[in-house]
This record gives structure tokens, C-alpha cells and sequence, in this order.
């Protein structure tokens, strides 16, 4: 079995049950608010900000690190933040999560990145139920970066990342740190949005 196919076959019941927290339902039955939104955004900044300052003292990276810094969703985040209003000071001072998935190899960060890469397929969704029902939310495309960060290129960049996977993570070893990454990821940010 390709380790791709491991991912999602393994993480399936995590996934299920991430897509169920309350903010993620409130925005299919369109009743979140723009500051639930926002709460929402910080959440997310206040998980991927941390886990990508671990990932980035990572050595050994190569090509691969190359590739993941173009792909860092922290700094989309932020610029979404301050486009609906929050300061810098606040976003600097937002809470960080200190309870992140276990982040020291190359396989663990691809297990992470999976689960935060995966998430911009859904983020399609998202971004056009907020801006059907929530459309104060954005302002010349700022608002909603993070759920739309790559746009008419999501496909094209989830498929990149599946071949990375799939070159990278070639080992049984590396693959089962992989497949515990991303199954921790899924559960230790869904504590941290439930908080």
C-alpha cells in the first residue's frame, strides 16, 4: 500500500471527526459569526505558527525544505487577521499551542503536513460558504487567504505534495512516524480548536 493511500486509509476516523467541530459546522449551516470566524482563524494561527518554527529548525531537508517553506500557512493567517481587524500586538500575543504532534524527522513534519495541506481541499468550501453567507469576512481577498491559499492552484499543489510524500517517506520506519504524525496532528488540533 503506498504510504498516500496508508494516510488516508489510517487517519479516516480522525478526519471524520475534525470536520464535526463547531466552528467547521457552524460554517456549513451558516450560522457563524464574523468574530466566531475570526476566534476560528487565531485557533489555527495559534497551532500552525509553533509547529511551523519546529519543523523549520529541522536539518537535512534539502529540496524538501525548499518546497515547505513556500508552503507555510502562518504567515496567510496573519495577514487575514489583520485584515478583519485584529493588531499585530494582538496577533503576537496570541495564545500558542505547546501540546504539538512530535515534529523531529522529515517523516513526522510530512505526517503534520498532510494533515494541514490536506485541509486546503475542504478550505475550497469553506471559502465559498463565508463568502456566500459571511461576505463581510473579506476584503479584496484578504480574510479568507488561509482557507483559499493557493485558489484555482489547490489541485494542482495537493498533487505536488502527494508525489513528495510519496518520494520522500520510502522506509517502513519512516512511514509509520509518518502516519502517527498526521494521526496526532488530526487529534491534538482538534483539542486545541475544542478548547
Amino acid at each position: 500500500m503506498s504510504i498516500m493511500s496508508r494516510l488516508r486509509e489510517e487517519t479516516a476516523s480522525n478526519h471524520e471527526q475534525i470536520e464535526n467541530n463547531p466552528y467547521a459546522k457552524a460554517i456549513m449551516n451558516q450560522t457563524l459569526s464574523l468574530e466566531q470566524y475570526i476566534v476560528y482563524l487565531e485557533k489555527f494561527y495559534g497551532f500552525i505558527k509553533p509547529a511551523e518554527r519546529v519543523i523549520a529548525q529541522l536539518t537535512g531537508w534539502g529540496e524538501i525544505g525548499a518546497s515547505l517553506r513556500e508552503r507555510a500557512k502562518s504567515p496567510l493567517l496573519e495577514s487575514d487577521l489583520l485584515a478583519l481587524g485584529r493588531t499585530q500586538e494582538e496577533v503576537a500575543q496570541l495564545p500558542e499551542c505547546t501540546e504539538l504532534p512530535e515534529l523531529y524527522s522529515t517523516a513526522q513534519a510530512l505526517g503534520y503536513l498532510y494533515v494541514i495541506e490536506g485541509s486546503t481541499m475542504g478550505g475550497q468550501m469553506i471559502t465559498k460558504q463565508v463568502r456566500k453567507f459571511l461576505p463581510e469576512a473579506e476584503t479584496e481577498g484578504k480574510g479568507t487567504q488561509y482557507f483559499n491559499a493557493y485558489g484555482t492552484e489547490t489541485r494542482a499543489k495537493w498533487a505536488e505534495f502527494r508525489e513528495l510524500v510519496e518520494q520522500s517517506v520510502i522506509s517502513d520506519e519512516a512511514a509509520l512516524q509518518a502516519v502517527e504524525a498526521a494521526k496526532s496532528t488530526f487529534t491534538t488540533l482538534e483539542a486545541w480548536i475544542n478548547a
